[in-house]
């Protein structure tokens, strides 16, 4: 009885890690449930990460906060179109002034982004390269793997980050001079509405574009020429898809702007992003674009795994593709009947003391006679379970193998009936 509890308990707090099927069952089939499982059981690891990452992105993010500050500052200096001395407006026009004071806050304050950027990109590198390998399932050491990324991959990314602070440049200020000519009426001015709309479409894509090349440069290597070329292709192939997920991975941050005006509730979003905002950005892109690498570059990239981390399951019988290929292998005495799982303590070969006797000896006979005997009745209990029956393939094999061995045998009495007449 007491043997029963500790088993219980043991159960209860260990869980089914020594059941055979338990690996088997636990590993995630598809790529919603390896992120759900990453998230619940590599939590800690994911804060590390984003704590990590944040200290490389904080002056990018003072410069956000001080381009927001300039324009805040400058819009409660000028008066634009409230009351102007007592109860008269203000003499002269201020048609255009908040779109001019946007378009140089942002001429101004972008222009040293890419300084910021390029520190920012040392966290990126690092980054990325630990959430790939929480991804692909390997094991992880944040501190080690995170300056191993660093080393590895900042040089292309550092290109990459250059180049996506260059079009956010350029399309923030072509947006913003648009605006301008649009607020003080300039002639035709769909001109300017298209420019605008233009320009952001532009930087959406080329977002989406930067995204792609930052997962592939983690998770390949080849030159930066053909992650460029390959990221435009996946950006127009998937583009409803990838700003989805692109908007389902920006959700902190989404939220914090949602959430502007509403002290707590922005507490709250400020909080979620320092936990894990930016690992959680990295995690959600990481798996959507494994699941694109997969289906389209990786079968054409010479050693490269297809399906790292989940396990996946065949559509009409639900039974693992690993499980089916593990059934339709060669079988032999080891795969080809029961074996029980060691779990029972109870079960144990009696050692024998430095000066034993002949009952030490029985001792150490009978718990091996035990052993043999408890195996013996798990293989007759679990002989007719469905992984140890023949496949229909190896049925088919069998058969065509007899068929094979009786016409040997036919051809064989025919050459003698032969030899004999001769």
């Amino acid at each position: 009885m007491g043997k029963k509890v500790e088993k219980l308990v043991d159960k209860l707090l260990m869980g089914s890690e020594k059941s055979e099927d338990y690996a088997r069952n636990t590993l995630p089939s598809n790529r919603w449930e390896l992120f759900w499982d990453i998230f619940k059981g590599s939590f800690g690891k994911l804060v590390l990460v984003n704590l990590l990452v944040l200290l490389f992105f904080i002056p990018l993010l003072l410069l956000i906060y001080v381009r927001s500050v300039l324009v805040s500052g400058y819009g409660s200096i000028y008066p634009f179109s409230q009351g102007f001395g007592v109860g008269y407006l203000a003499p002269i026009s201020f048609q255009g002034m908040q779109e001019s004071i946007k378009f140089t806050a942002n001429a101004q304050i972008f222009l040293v982004m890419p300084i910021a950027m390029l520190i920012a990109t040392v966290g990126l590198s690092g980054g990325a390269y630990v959430i790939r390998n929480v991804v692909w399932t390997e094991g992880v050491f944040v501190a080690n793997d995170f300056w191993r990324g660093i080393k590895i991959n900042f040089k292309q990314m550092a290109i990459v980050c250059m180049l996506y602070s260059l079009v956010f440049y350029i399309t923030t200020l072509s947006a913003s001079a648009s605006r301008y000519n649009i607020a003080i009426g300039a002639d035709n001015a769909w001109i300017f509405y298209v420019a605008e709309i233009l320009s952001y479409i532009f930087l959406v894509f080329y977002t989406l574009m930067t995204l792609y090349m930052i997962t592939s440069i983690v998770m390949y290597e080849m030159p930066l020429k053909n992650i460029i070329k390959n990221s435009f292709y996946f950006t127009v192939g998937f583009l409803p898809i990838a700003i989805f997920f692109a908007f389902i991975s920006a959700l902190p941050f989404v939220l914090f702007a949602l959430f502007n005006g509403m002290p707590f509730l922005m507490l709250i979003a400020i909080l979620i992003i320092l936990l894990f905002g930016f690992s959680f950005f990295l995690l959600v892109w990481t798996n959507y674009s494994q699941w694109c690498y997969d289906k389209y570059l990786t079968p054409k990239i010479a050693g490269a795994k297809k399906n790292r981390g989940i396990y996946e399951k065949t559509k009409e019988s639900g039974v693992s593709s690993a499980a089916m290929h593990h059934r339709a292998m060669v079988r032999t005495s080891l795969n080809s009947r029961p074996i029980k799982p060691i779990t029972d303590e109870e079960l144990t070969i009696a050692e024998l003391p430095e000066s034993f006797n002949r009952e030490d000896l029985l001792k150490l006979k009978e718990s091996k006679q035990n052993i043999i005997e408890d195996h013996e009745r798990y293989v007759e209990e679990h002989k007719n379970d469905e992984r140890y029956q023949k496949t229909e393939e190896e049925l088919v094999k069998e058969q065509a193998e007899v068929e094979r061995l009786k016409k040997i045998e036919k051809a064989k009495k025919t050459l003698k009936k032969y030899d004999k007449k001769k």
